[in-house]
């Protein structure tokens, strides 16, 4: 891959100056990623803006540099440059530092597990195809948590209904499938899908974030591609208790499993 041009995007210059510190220091990769605590490959994957960075990752590279608001300071011109609301432009950072990602769904496949095809059709239908475009990007991009070497544990509950709405047609829901299986089988993913009958009304999709010794968050979808991401403990313990009474009444994983080769099989 040919290195970023500083001056295509405010990403690549990012990505540029980062190369340009790290060899001016005489690090490689790995060197500055043991130092900075960071994986190596999120270094590999800024250098080539195959990742994008985040606030807390600009702010120790900052600090690792011995550089004063420089990073940090790009950081908000990065956002910008995605076009995404500032609610889903926050959420996303959050979601890239959590270790554990709680989710109900209750209309679509979460955005985590769309395929590139299912999330087009999602989506077209009342965006301009440049709007599209971005976001398919930023999802497929934002799924590579799920395989990284310290992946988040991701629990989601998924509505029966999200088996049943199609989008864009037999054959890409029948690649939505197989690739939901396909994730039903890593150990970091717990899929629970939520019957019928389960007699719940939550009102909403929602996601939890949280790490080990900190705060959790809480990110409720709205329309537009809106949202808010929510730190307060009372909300946020409120959710979370609706969800543990959602994935009561939610299948195991195993039937969830069997729910979804269902659905393919029924195509």
């Amino acid at each position: 891959m040919s290195a970023p041009i500083p001056s295509e995007s405010v990403r690549a210059f990012f990505a540029f100056h980062l190369k340009r510190n790290r060899e001016e220091k005489g690090w490689s990769r790995p060197e500055l990623a043991t130092m900075a605590h960071i994986s190596g490959n999120l270094v590999a994957g800024i250098e080539t803006c195959s990742r994008r960075p985040t606030r807390r990752l600009s702010r120790i590279l900052d600090e690792t540099f011995g550089l004063e608001q420089f990073f940090e300071a790009l950081y908000p011109r990065v956002i910008e440059e995605t076009g995404l609301p500032p609610g889903l432009a926050e959420f996303i950072e959050a979601e890239a530092e959590a270790g554990v990602i709680k989710i109900y769904e209750n209309f679509v496949m979460t955005d985590l597990f769309q395929t590139e095809e299912y999330a087009r059709a999602a989506l077209r239908a009342d965006r301009p195809p440049n709007r599209v475009d971005r976001l398919v990007a930023e999802r497929v991009e934002r799924q590579e948590m799920l395989w990284r070497d310290s992946p988040p544990m991701v629990i989601a509950l998924l509505d029966s209904s999200t088996l049943r709405r199609p989008f864009g047609g037999r054959e890409v829901m029948r690649a939505q499938f197989e690739h939901l299986l396909t994730l039903a089988e890593l150990p970091n993913v717990h899929i629970h899908v939520v019957p019928e009958d389960a007699g719940l009304s939550p009102g909403g999709a929602f996601t939890l974030l949280s790490s080990a010794g900190e705060p959790g968050s809480a990110y409720a979808e709205s329309a537009g591609d809106r949202g808010r991401l929510v730190d307060d403990a009372a909300y946020v313990a409120e959710l979370d208790h609706l969800l543990d009474l959602i994935r009561s009444k939610a299948l195991d994983t195993e039937d969830s499993q069997v729910a979804i080769l269902k659905a393919l099989e029924e195509l």
